[in-house]
C-alpha cells in the first residue's frame, strides 16, 4: 500500500489487507472482521510465541500440581525472547496461578486476556494513524469518522476464541476460509 492514511504505519502484509479494507467502502464489516482476525493471528503466531505456548502446554499436560507455579511460569518465559504479547501472557498466567488455579486451567483465560490486550493495542495504532492523517490534511473529518467506525467494528468482530485456538494449534491459516479465497477487497471494482 503506497497511499492512504496508513502509509506511514509500519504494517506487515497481514495488517495491510485490513488497512485497505477499512479504507474501501465496498468492504463489509464481516470482511473487515475476518481481516482483523487473520492479521492478529498471523502477527501473534511467531516462532517465539509458539515456543512459549508449546512449553506451557507440555507442562500443563503432566496433570500434576506444581509446587511452585510462579517459578515454572517465570522459567518458561525467561527462556523466551521478550515481546509485549508474552509479557501480557506471563502477567495473566501469574495472576491466575496466584488464585490456586492450575496451569492447565489458567492457560485459556490468560491467553484470551493477552489476545484482548493485543486487540486493543492494534486498534489504538490504527485509530492514532487516522487522527494523524486528519491532522496532516491527508483525510477529511468524514473519511476519518468512516474509517474509525470500520476499524472499531473490525476489531469488535475479532473471534478471540478462534485466535486462541489457532495460536495453541500453530495454525496461521485458521481464518483463510473466512477471507473469501484470498480475493482482494478491490476485486470487481473498476479502477479509473
Amino acid at each position: 500500500m503506497t497511499d492512504g492514511p496508513f502509509k506511514n504505519l509500519k504494517l506487515g502484509s497481514c495488517w495491510k489487507r485490513l488497512a485497505e479494507a477499512v479504507q474501501n467502502d465496498a468492504a463489509s464489516q464481516a470482511e473487515c472482521g475476518a481481516f482483523a482476525s487473520d492479521a492478529l493471528t498471523r502477527h501473534l503466531l511467531t516462532k517465539e510465541h509458539a515456543k512459549a505456548l508449546q512449553e506451557l502446554d507440555a507442562h500443563s499436560s503432566h496433570g500434576q500440581m506444581e509446587l511452585d507455579p510462579y517459578g515454572l511460569v517465570e522459567a518458561i518465559f525467561d527462556r523466551c525472547e521478550k515481546t509485549p504479547f508474552l509479557d501480557a501472557l506471563q502477567k495473566e498466567l501469574l495472576l491466575r496461578s496466584a488464585n490456586d488455579t492450575s496451569l492447565k486451567e489458567a492457560i485459556a483465560p490468560a491467553l484470551d486476556a493477552a489476545i484482548d490486550t493485543q486487540i486493543g493495542e492494534a486498534r489504538n495504532r490504527f485509530q492514532e494513524e487516522c487522527i494523524r492523517a486528519q491532522e496532516a490534511g491527508e483525510m477529511s473529518r468524514d473519511a476519518v469518522a468512516r474509517a474509525q467506525e470500520k476499524i472499531d467494528s473490525a476489531f469488535d468482530a475479532v473471534d478471540s476464541a478462534r485466535v486462541r485456538d489457532a495460536l495453541l494449534s500453530g495454525n496461521k491459516d485458521a481464518f483463510e476460509s473466512d477471507l473469501g479465497g484470498g480475493h482482494s477487497v478491490d476485486e470487481g471494482m473498476v479502477r479509473l
